[in-house]
């Protein structure tokens, strides 16, 4: 046996030890391995900078910045289990589990193998089963309780970390001063002609370094709850971040999505349900891989089958290539677009110089409004989204009066001639200019492929997945169902429509009836968030609708509130709470991910992490991508859809816009988005909103959720 196995052996049979020594056992092992490997950094004695030292040397060899993110978790899990054995705490068995499964990742990072690491790997069989543990483990029940208990005060204690933060860092300078002085102080009493002038001098020094100590050390004593939440957070946020990193890790479908994976048969149309956090999306991916790989080995010698893989905006593209790339499933950059961009090259084969302008229908509305109920902007959405977008007919719009679920206003029959008629005079317009709106591009579209079902050149593609279809169009379904010769293959959630009034499918005459499936399990959020989610979606009179009330089985934080008397205040406790963790809790700054209505708080918030010393960037901004590092990324809710984040600080002084809908369609599309943006959360979720913001009835919204938050950090339910 090589020495590297006997010392793997030796771990093995430690397993069995108290959970605070196996874990620093481990340590040991990667300090004494990283130390022979990298004799250069022999001199540094911490562990801390030992493993950040060498977290640099592995990306200089090619590790990512994603597999990196273990060396982070490893250091915090060194203060925790330091801290737990010279106390009376010890470690949960769901920590241990933890830390090994850190251990395995460094050494797959540093190229140690071997064979009696499958005895180590058996240990983590449990975790496999993705679902939650039956009994919980009595720390992490002791952890939650006390965690709980102190979480009431969060905003006080939120109050407390600056000078909290400066107090310990003073301590700790006093420390280093006093460990300075002792030497000192040692090697001149080693000198043959010692100074008892200077002893004495070094003797005052300390005493006055003693008693500055204890006066810090009292005043450090009256933060004993902010001390044991910092703690308790840490422990559970490096638990829930560890078993996310498994999960991702090992990328194994559960029965429930590989069933949703093999009931896919291109041919058919197909529908992926679920809520979020479900894994639609890689679902969905998955098909892809089984179709390409089915398609690969068929022995014929028609053409390629020819797909796609499109989304709604630019950052899911970006984001869905990202995913794609950690699955290590395809090569996607050159599947995956934008559903516009898709439509605009398309548009183009047409031959008649055509182009999508988005500003086109607003523009129009303010020249040729002429009906006297409408203002222009009522009249845009009414033609463009509505009539266009749903592809309403002259027949149905006038003649038979179709509902117009959501709008603002009834119509009587003449009020809707007068609309058509405007909507006449815009096509005319827009076919003249060559200027064609979003949804009337898609008709355009439509009109041809129907005319001429023998074009090749657009009626090329096989089959065309659809990532987040809910929230596409009518038109866009119609005109992509016409292009693809075999069938849609779609993924979705009605409970996190934020764009439109009414389900899509009906409309452009997609047939899914008895081809979808629904998935029930989240594997983005902690039980406690999607809990809080699920409060906030029964509130909100969502309970009923396909995909809700999925089972998360990952432990970690409660989600929890913040309010303030201004806004200045509010953004202010959202920097303390960035601030704690990053620089207390651990957390690398691409990890916090800050959602807000609008990109004028964007821009404050931006500007306030900017005068504090963080990077920060927009994901919508072009040169973004989700790799990149040492960043703080900000997004409106509405850019945030499809996305996850580890740390999610929803801040919300106010409602986001609620669009040209009645109230009460209005109203649901907003409830969607915040329920969209809380689920966005994988370990901690923290809602910062205005003291008073949520009285009124016309922020109905905001009062629920202020009562979720209010009743999770109680941990008792709300009533509904």
């Amino acid at each position: 046996m090589s020495a590297l196995d006997d010392r793997i052996a030796g771990l093995i049979r430690q397993a069995g030890a108290e959970g605070s020594s196996f874990v620093l056992a481990l340590h040991a092992f990667m300090e004494e391995f990283i130390r022979e490997d990298c004799p250069s950094l022999g001199r540094l004695k911490d562990f801390a900078d030992l493993l950040s030292s060498y977290r640099s040397l592995l990306r200089e060899r090619g590790c990512s910045a994603e597999d990196l993110q273990v060396i982070s978790r490893i250091i915090r899990e060194h203060s925790i289990a330091s801290q737990a054995r010279s106390s009376s705490t010890r470690l949960d068995r769901e920590e241990v589990l933890a830390a090994l499964h850190n251990f395995l990742r460094f050494c797959d990072l540093s190229g140690i193998d071997s064979e009696e690491f499958r005895a180590i790997r058996q240990r983590l069989d449990a975790w496999a089963e993705k679902r939650p543990a039956q009994v919980r483990g009595d720390e992490l029940a002791r952890i939650e309780c006390d965690l709980l208990e102190t979480q009431r005060n969060a905003g006080k204690l939120l109050g407390q970390t600056e000078k909290w933060a400066r107090d310990k860092q003073r301590l700790a300078e006093l420390e280093g001063e006093s460990m300075r002085l002792e030497a000192e102080l040692e090697r001149e009493r080693a000198r043959p002609e010692y100074r008892p002038d200077r002893l004495e001098e070094i003797r005052k020094d300390l005493d006055e370094l003693g008693v500055k100590k204890r006066a810090l050390s009292e005043q450090l004593a009256a933060y004993r709850d902010l001390d044991l939440y910092v703690e308790n957070v840490s422990r559970f946020s490096l638990y829930t971040r560890t078993r996310m990193d498994y999960e991702r890790s090992v990328m194994k479908l559960t029965s429930e999505q590989q069933e949703a994976v093999d009931a896919v048969r291109p041919g058919h149309d197909f529908l992926i349900r679920g809520g979020a956090g479900t894994g639609k999306t890689i679902v969905l991916l998955h098909a892809l891989q089984k179709l390409m790989r089915v398609r690969s080995s068929e022995l014929d010698l028609s053409p390629a089958l020819k797909v796609l893989f499109l989304t709604y905006t630019s950052t899911l593209v970006k984001y869905d290539r990202y995913v794609a790339a950690v699955l290590k499933e395809i090569d996607a950059a050159d599947l995956i677009f934008t559903a516009d961009s898709f439509f605009q090259a398309r548009l183009s084969l047409l031959g008649r110089r055509q182009r999508v302008d988005y500003a086109v229908v607003a523009r129009l509305a303010e020249k040729l409004n002429t009906t006297g109920f409408f203002s222009a902007r009522e009249l845009a959405v009414e033609i463009e989204d509505f009539i266009f977008g749903n592809l309403v007919t002259r027949q149905e719009y006038v003649e038979q009066r179709i509902p117009r679920r959501g709008m603002r206003q009834p119509l009587s029959e003449a009020q809707r001639e007068s609309v058509w008629g405007i909507r006449d005079r815009m096509v005319a317009e827009m076919e003249h200019d060559g200027l064609l709106s979003r949804n009337y591009s898609r008709i355009a579209l439509i009109e041809h492929l129907e005319a001429h079902p023998e074009d090749a050149r657009l009626r090329d593609l096989d089959v065309a997945f659809v990532d987040e279809s809910q929230d596409l169009s009518a038109a866009d379904l119609r005109s992509l169902s016409l292009m693809s010769r075999r069938s849609l293959i779609m993924a979705g959630d009605a409970g996190q429509s934020i764009y439109g009034a009414s389900s899509p499918y009906r409309r452009a005459g997609v047939d899914i009836s008895g081809r979808s499936r629904v998935l029930h399990t989240s594997f983005r959020n902690t039980i406690p968030i999607q809990r809080a989610a699920d409060a906030y979606r029964r509130l909100s009179g969502l309970e009923d609708e396909e995909g809700a009330g999925a089972t998360a089985f990952r432990e970690g934080p409660v989600p929890e509130l913040y309010t303030a008397a201004t806004r200045e205040e509010l953004a202010r406790l959202l920097l303390r709470k960035a601030s704690l963790f990053i620089d207390r809790l651990g957390y690398d700054p691409e990890n916090l991910t800050v959602l807000a209505p609008t990109k004028t708080d964007l821009v404050t918030i931006g500007d306030m992490l900017g005068h504090a010393g963080y990077r920060h960037a927009n994901i919508r901004d072009e040169g973004f991508t989700f790799r990149e590092e040492k960043t703080i990324r900000l997004s409106t809710l509405h850019s945030s859809k499809g996305l996850d984040f580890a740390v999610v600080l929803l801040y919300l002084p106010a409602l986001p816009p609620r669009g040209d809908y009645d109230d009460r369609t209005g109203t649901a599309l907003v409830r969607n988005l915040i329920y969209v943006a809380m689920t966005r959360a994988m370990d901690n979720l923290n809602v910062f909103t205005l003291e008073g913001a949520h009285d009124s009835q016309q922020e109905e919204p905001l009062q629920d959720l202020v009562r979720v938050m209010r009743a999770a950090a109680s941990n008792r339910g709300v009533e509904t």
